[in-house]
């Protein structure tokens, strides 16, 4: 599995159900009380961060199989935008040409 982010591809692991599920629960855990009512934009000072921050971790662990290597030489800042490009890769729902999802 491939993702770019931060002007590179990178090769991640494939994500299962379990984990999957586990991502999904703590990425939601962080925005459950960001979202303004009634509308899809998210109060960013309602958000989360030590979930956002275990989310971000979490999908980094499962990325790779040692993420401390991978990320050697990036900032936070760098960091939590790969690991943001892995959540979104992960937990976003694809359609195939055929009509199905992936």
């Amino acid at each position: 599995m491939e993702i770019e982010a931060l002007g590179k591809k990178w090769e991640i692991n494939g994500i299962g159900y379990a984990p999957s599920r586990k991502l999904r629960v703590k990425t939601l855990q962080s925005l459950r009380k960001a979202y303004v009512t009634d509308s899809e934009d998210v109060d960013i000072d309602k958000i989360d961060y030590d979930q956002y921050y275990d989310a971000i971790e979490m999908a980094l662990k499962i990325a790779f199989a040692k993420p401390e290597t991978t990320v050697e030489g990036l900032n936070d800042a760098e960091i939590d935008t790969l690991g943001q490009a892995i959540i979104q890769k992960y937990l976003v729902i694809e359609k195939k040409a055929n009509g199905g999802v992936v």
